[in-house]
Order: structure tokens, then sequence, then C-alpha cells
């Protein structure tokens, strides 16, 4: 692709992302100034669609740097599909399937991927009894970013966590011992491996975005077996969900289970693009430049991806 194509970067939106979404655009047009690109900054709202049909024709890949509800959840891919310009991630399938943390469950569960023991209940059941002995996990059923993820504890309130929130329903989870993993993938193939040590008591939003104690490293303790068991389970999910483009795959890892002790939490469609966030470290470690990502992912984008 030629360096002088014009590249819109869209950033902002309508979901309680907007801050994740407008950091990770701010390092991504930095990246495509770099590289020569003719870089737009566009920040989506209301008026998109009606910006978008006037200006359509100066544009040659939509970069979506949009996170949470409507940025990754098939709504603007939708709206990009119906525009037929190449536009980067994946598709309106694979974003609707990934966002919706209860559907794509399922579908790991009947492509034989592990999973924690989940369900879907409404505010009234949250607050009536346990699905789970303590702790167990509670989270939105569709938001990234591990917004609104909390660990109900022994002396754990919930009604505390559940005034933080508008969510009528919530997908409330078994707790998985053991510890954090990441998978970064290009159209299917492994990127690389990450381990997180939070500096908080599990790896929520805090942890990921505002706190600079957070460890991430090769996993140092983890059996080459297991190890070659995530990359298939992180392959596997990316199939079926259909994604393409980069993406990444969430664990949790129980090394005394050893093989048995893998578990796929979620696959993220439109992981962070900051210079801190997690697949630009992998990529790092693999030896690819953020511009270089950047560049790629470009230059992967299409369109008609449905």
């Amino acid at each position: 692709m030629n360096k002088n194509k014009t590249i819109a970067v869209l950033r902002g939106g309508l979901s309680s992302e907007q801050e994740v979404s407008n950091k990770s655009a701010a390092y991504v047009l930095k990246a495509l100034k770099a590289l020569g690109y003719n870089a737009l900054d566009v920040k989506v709202d209301e008026n998109f669609l009606s910006w978008a049909l006037e200006n359509k024709n100066c544009i040659d890949v939509f970069f979506n740097a949009l996170h949470g509800r409507w940025g990754e959840d098939g709504k603007i891919q939708g709206i990009l599909e119906f525009l037929r310009i190449p536009y980067t991630h994946s598709g309106v399938t694979a974003s609707a399937l990934g966002m919706d943390k209860e559907l794509s469950k399922k579908i790991f569960e009947n492509a034989g991927i592990t999973v924690p023991k989940g369900k879907v209940v409404s505010k009234r059941e949250v607050l009536r009894k346990d699905f789970f002995k303590r702790p167990f996990v509670i989270k939105p059923i569709s938001e990234g970013s591990s917004v609104g993820v909390n660990i109900v504890r022994k002396n754990t309130l919930i009604k505390n966590i559940l005034k933080k929130t508008n969510e009528k329903f919530f997908l409330i989870e078994e707790y998985i011992d053991g510890i954090d993993c990441t998978v970064a993938l290009m159209n299917g193939k492994v990127l690389g491996l990450l381990e997180i040590i939070p500096s908080e008591s599990f790896y929520n939003y805090s942890a990921k975005y505002k706190n600079k104690e957070t460890i991430y490293r090769y996993p140092k303790k983890i059996d080459p077996k297991v190890i070659k068991k995530i990359f298939k389970f992180a392959k596997l999910a990316n199939k079926v969900i259909k994604s393409t483009s980069i993406t990444r795959v969430d664990f949790r890892v129980n090394n005394q289970k050893e093989e048995n002790g893998i578990y796929v939490l979620e696959i993220n469609t439109q992981p962070g693009l900051t210079r801190s966030s997690l697949v630009p470290k992998i990529a790092k470690q693999s030896g690819v430049s953020f511009e270089n990502l950047i560049d790629w992912i470009v230059k992967d984008a299409k369109n008609n991806k449905i």
C-alpha cells in the first residue's frame, strides 16, 4: 500500500471506554504519520454516519481504534461494511460474538475449549443468593477493558458493586485460582504470549490502565506442554469466532492442574493499541515494532468481512 493513502482513525465512540479509545487512537495517529500516511483524527459520535457519507471518497482505509459497545460489537463494523471501504480488525459477526461473553463462552465450549463455569443472572437474582462458592466473579455481559469486573470475596457486599452500574444482567463465573496469561494473534497465527502479574488483587481496569506496578513477562514457570495447549486454544478460539487481523485471547492458568488447568476467559477482537497495551508489548517481545504493527494492521484492512 502506498504511504500517501488516507487513513481515517476512529476514536471516542459511545461507550464507557472512550478514554482507552482516545489513548489508542493518539498512538496510532502518531505511528501512521511517522510511517508517511495521511492520517485523519475522526471523533465518532451520533453524527458519524453523515460525516462518513460526505467524506468517504477521500478515505482509503478506516482504522478502527474504538473500544467497548458500538465500537467493537458489530455496530460500527456494519456501518463500515455499508460504506464499502476497507477497515481494520474483525468484521460484524466476529465482533458481535466476541463482545457477547455469554454467547462466546458457549461457542468455545462447543469447540472443546475449557472455560469457567458461568451463568447469566438478573440484578435481583444476584442480590438474592450466591450462585457459586465465594470467591466468584461478576462481570457485565458486553463490556471490555475489565470495566465492571469484580471478584466477590467472603466479606464483599454485592449491593455496593451494583450501585456503580446500570446493568440489568450479569455474567457470574466461578473463580479460577491461577495466573493471568494472554495471547496475541495476527490473522489466527500466534504472535506471542505474556504472563500478567497484577499490582492489585486481580487484573482489573485500574491495574490495566492506571497502576504502573503491574508486571508483564513471558511465563517462566509454565510447562512447555501447557504453553502448547494455550496456543492451541487461542488459535481455536480465534477460528470459531471468525476473527481476523489483530486479536487477543485471555486465559487463567492453574499450574497445579497442568494441561487440564487452562481456561479461556474471553477473546478481544479490538485490543488496545497504546504502546503500553498488551498486544504492542507482545509484538515488541516478538521483534515487531509498534510502527510495523500498525503498518501491518493497515495493510491487512479489507471490506466485505461479514
